[in-house]
């Protein structure tokens, strides 16, 4: 990705301001088993686009709230540090809801791909007076490859 591309990308995850920015920023963040921040990097194949239908498979088993298969799609490391009834009551307890995602693009090197995705979300009651704040964010995914599968590699 050149770095035109890469300001542009600033530019729309930087795209939310006001009031009802300051409440939606902190709560993505939290997301932080959807959000990682990752360099921009090239594209190089090697059995990226079954990196892509891993992530896509991910999002659909979280957005159906099929926990137990969202899990294992994480890394190892991650699976052997949070139970799977941890990373599900994490999940149940996020404010942010992922309503649903879209694929935009991936670079892959070597062993590691960034995947990113449009997300649209729901927050519950932000501000007084509006029931739920809806609203699109870019979403940069890790995925790490070990022993020839991709696996999720959160950022927390």
């Amino acid at each position: 990705m050149n770095q035109s591309n890469c300001q542009h990308e600033s530019l729309k995850r930087n795209a939310l301001t006001g009031a009802g920015a300051r409440l939606i920023r902190p709560l993505l963040v939290t997301m932080a088993t959807v959000m990682v921040l990752a360099a921009c990097a090239t594209t190089t194949g090697g059995g990226s686009s079954s990196v892509v239908d891993r992530a896509e498979k991910r999002w659909t088993a979280l957005i159906a709230g099929d926990f137990q298969s969202a899990y294992d799609y994480y890394s190892p490391g991650f699976r052997s540090s949070r139970s799977l009834g941890d990373f599900e009551l994490s999940m149940r307890l996020r404010k942010v809801q992922v309503a649903g995602v879209e694929y935009v693009d991936h670079q892959c090197e070597a062993e590691r791909c960034t995947v990113n995705f449009l997300a649209r979300y729901k927050v519950a009651s932000p501000v007084p007076g509006i029931e739920v704040w809806e609203g699109k964010s870019s979403l940069e995914e890790r995925w790490i490859r070990t022993d020839g599968e991709w696996w999720f590699l959160p950022d927390d």
